[in-house]
């Protein structure tokens, strides 16, 4: 099994989220063939860590994810790990106005998959692609790790030690980190919650010391599959009675118990929480569940249809819910955001949905679903797929009259593709992207743009020209982001030039065969560094299959410099 990081939440929900359905299945393979070679009694334990190596200067990263306010640190997930800025004592705008804190200085491998901080307190989820024999490219959680004291010392705790199956409640547990990454963590003060993909919701109460199950809708038991529950066995009795000519009513009644029992297996599928008190709201694969007890009763709101089939009123847009955002009016009522894309059942659309009675009544707004929320005095801002859209005036009350208008993140050159990390400190909002971090300092009319998070050596005589981000001292080139997606993205190749050099840059896939020209022989200044997009397509301008290709870059001076990009689309 081979694994490597890729980029932060925004990179690794959005693939999820086209993947969702064959990872389901691909699940079932993983729990009956992975899970007999882990052993329980030799699960990893938690592990200290001081700073036997130092933090990295800088944003060391290429892929902007979660991006979070603690209260007195911003932190910005990578897929390098997570960066650190004090606002109160600098812009953010200069590399050394951050440092980065990696698998150095004991976060779990891989790219930062979640994150939230409170104070001093910061909570990291990691993951790696894993590739395993027959069954390809998959995600594989790696833990969760967190600090008390703003990154001075780490905690970390693999997923095998949360999943324990000797543990009490994890009988059923996933038994194997392959598709079981966390997407979401939400502190409450001495209580965690951490929303995991295959082993759904768990609660540490104790700041991770001991773990417990927390699912959503109350089942005293993880449901992997709809076959765990008695959907059929209801099934058949209704089949019986309808056939024996019995009541409509108590026919219709017994399927949609036997619907809403076959739905738990995607309501354990969580990626999203937030918790506050005795309140928890997990956002699932088959809608919002909320508790307003601490889990002693829960609610679902999710897509119904009518009896014509058409969506009733009042439910949100989407039954997959990978963000959620709780906003605090000025008179102290409560607004749950929460971005609502769509699973395969009918009746759904993407959008975002918005509940003002505490998940009573659901309106929707906007173009499309969003990875994240902030908000600013004038405006709510979406991070999505389609860029950063903001909408004037907070509190409006009926948000089926929002306006959304898409904001151009421009500092020489637009940030552009999808935005996921939002947070608002004072007077100042940041804006998370696959390229870069953006800053506005007056609710999105202007922008700073912190890009180029890592500088490479240049080509020809291995010497560093720029003077933004992270120096590498042993990569000429790199891909960003990276896997990425064709149909909604095109990736970045980045590398830099000390002298004016005519190029050569070209796509192969595996068997070394050319899959497209990007630049032959053309014109390059030196002194500064150069992007070459690729979007995916081959030389006759069709889609290239999912699948690791390599780029090659040549000088007619005779250098030259590979790198590896991989397609997940």
């Amino acid at each position: 099994m081979l694994e490597r990081p890729i980029a932060g939440r925004s990179k690794n929900a959005r693939l999820m989220t086209n993947f969702f359905f064959r990872q389901t299945l691909l699940f079932s393979f993983s729990l009956l063939v992975l899970a007999p070679h882990l052993s329980p009694g030799h699960a990893l334990r938690p592990q200290r860590f001081h700073q036997a190596s130092e933090p990295i200067r800088g944003l060391f990263g290429t892929s902007i994810g979660d991006v979070v306010w603690s209260g007195r640190y911003l932190w910005v997930g990578t897929e390098n790990g997570v960066a650190r800025l004090n606002p109160a004592q600098n812009s953010g705008l200069n590399s050394t106005d951050w440092v980065t804190f990696t698998e150095l200085n004991g976060l779990g491998r891989g790219a930062v998959s979640a994150l939230d901080a409170v104070g001093d307190t910061v909570w990291v989820a990691t993951l790696v692609d894993s590739v395993t024999a027959g069954q390809g490219v998959n995600q594989a959680g790696t833990g969760l790790s967190f600090s008390h004291d703003g990154g001075d010392s780490w905690h970390h705790i693999p997923n095998e030690f949360i999943f324990d199956p000797t543990k009490a409640g994890f009988e059923r547990s996933p038994g194997t980190t392959i598709l079981n990454a966390c997407f979401d963590l939400s502190i409450d003060g001495e209580a965690v919650y951490a929303a995991f993909f295959a082993g759904s919701t768990v609660r540490s109460l104790d700041q991770g010391r001991t773990w417990e199950p927390f699912l959503p809708g109350g089942a005293d038991e993880i449901v992997f599959f709809a076959s765990d529950t008695a959907a059929d066995s209801l099934r058949m009795v209704a089949d019986s009675l309808a056939s024996a000519n019995a009541d409509p009513d108590d026919i219709a009644q017994l399927r949609a118990d036997a619907d809403s029992l076959a739905s738990q297996e995607f309501l354990h599928r969580t990626f999203a929480v937030v918790a506050y008190g005795d309140t928890v709201w997990i956002g699932t694969a088959s809608g919002i569940a909320f508790t307003f007890d601490g889990g002693q009763h829960w609610q679902n709101a999710k897509v119904r249809l009518g009896a014509e089939g058409t969506p009733l009123l009042g439910h949100p847009a989407g039954n997959w819910v990978v963000a959620l955002e709780r906003q605090v009016l000025p008179d102290g009522t409560t607004a749950i955001w929460a971005g609502t894309n769509t699973t395969t059942s009918p009746g759904q659309t993407q959008a975002i949905s918005v509940s003002h009675d505490l998940g009573q009544t659901w309106g929707h707004t906007g173009p499309t679903f969003a990875w994240d929320f902030a908000f600013t005095p004038n405006f709510v801002w979406a991070g999505t797929d389609q860029g950063l859209l903001a909408s004037p005036d907070p509190t409006l009350p009926t948000d089926s009259e929002r306006v959304w208008d898409t904001i151009e993140v421009v500092d020489g050159q637009p940030l552009t593709g999808t935005f996921v990390g939002l947070a608002a400190v004072g007077d100042v909002l940041w804006a998370g992207a696959e390229h870069g971090l953006g800053r506005s300092e007056d609710e999105g009319s202007t922008w700073r743009v912190i890009r180029d998070l890592v500088r490479t050596r240049t080509l020809d005589d291995r010497t560093f020209v720029s003077t933004g981000g992270v120096p590498d001292s042993t990569a000429l080139a790199y891909a960003a982001p990276n896997p990425f997606a064709p149909s909604r993205e095109t990736t970045t190749i980045v590398f830099s030039l000390s002298r004016d050099a005519e190029v050569s840059v070209a796509i192969y896939d595996f068997a070394s065969s050319l899959v497209r020209d990007l630049a032959t022989d053309a014109p390059f200044a030196g002194g500064v560094d150069h992007r070459i997009l690729w979007d995916g397509l081959d030389q006759d301008g069709q889609p290239v299959a999912n699948g690791t290709y390599f780029y090659r870059i040549a000088l007619n001076t005779g250098q030259q410099a590979f790198g590896r990009v991989v397609v997940l689309d």
